[in-house]
């Protein structure tokens, strides 16, 4: 891949709530992001649910931008970095290694305070992947 171009996100409210967005490599990670609860006690919840395709690669961090459509004040994600700022949150996954596997996936609940939350819903999500490459200077493709 020479030149990444982020994809364009269309919002269409007459469909299902769920968001879904490849990766920048169709072969690395997707996303998908669907409402799991309105009113979860002063919060919503979101279900993020992330897969690593079929490719090994080492990678130093795992970034995730999730969109909404209302401002969001805070969030707070299992085992990762989560920033609110506006109407964007950024969960950050650092230091992750290893060689990615296809079994690298995780299926966790985003916590969203707005005071929006009964109404608030995703715009868009995408994931993205900071490759290296190994001692033989290999993985950071991919490859």
């Amino acid at each position: 891949m020479k030149n990444y171009e982020s994809p364009i996100v269309l919002q269409n409210n007459d469909l299902a709530e769920g968001v879904f967005a490849a990766s920048g490599s169709s072969k690395c990670w997707s996303i998908e992001v669907k409402k799991d609860q309105d009113d979860a006690g002063g919060y919503c919840t979101f279900r993020v649910i992330a897969r690593h395709g079929n490719v090994q690669h080492i990678s130093v961090k795992t970034v995730m931008h999730i969109t909404f459509d209302k401002v969001v004040t805070s969030a707070e994600f299992e085992g990762f970095t989560a920033d609110a700022n506006g109407n964007e949150v950024i969960l950050t996954r650092e230091s992750h290694a290893n060689a990615y596997g296809s079994g690298d996936n995780f299926n966790s609940l985003l916590k969203i305070h707005s005071p929006e939350y009964k109404t608030i819903q995703v715009v868009s999500s995408t994931i993205v992947c900071e490759k290296t490459a190994n001692v033989q200077g290999k993985g950071a493709d991919g490859n």
